[in-house]
C-alpha cells in the first residue's frame, strides 16, 4: 500500500556499535573526545566549532552520558 513500509531498525547498545552504525554511512568523519569533564569543555565546543565550520555540510552531535 502507498505509505506503509517496514523497517527494522536495531538500536546500538554500546559505543562500538555506535561507531559501527555511522561508518556504515559511507565517508564521513567521526571525532570522538572522552570523558568530557567541566575543565574541557570548552575544547569540545571549539572542535564542535571546527567541525561545522562554514556550515555547508551538515554535521551530527551525539552525546553519551552514563547512568
Amino acid at each position: 500500500m502507498l505509505g506503509k513500509y517496514s523497517t527494522n531498525v536495531v538500536l546500538p547498545k554500546n559505543k562500538s556499535d555506535v561507531a559501527k552504525a555511522i561508518n556504515g554511512l559511507g565517508q564521513v568523519d567521526i571525532n570522538v573526545h572522552e570523558p568530557v569533564e567541566k575543565n574541557n569543555v570548552g575544547f569540545v565546543k571549539s572542535e564542535i566549532d571546527r567541525f561545522v565550520g562554514n556550515g555547508k555540510k551538515k554535521v551530527s552531535v551525539i552525546l553519551i552520558r552514563e547512568k
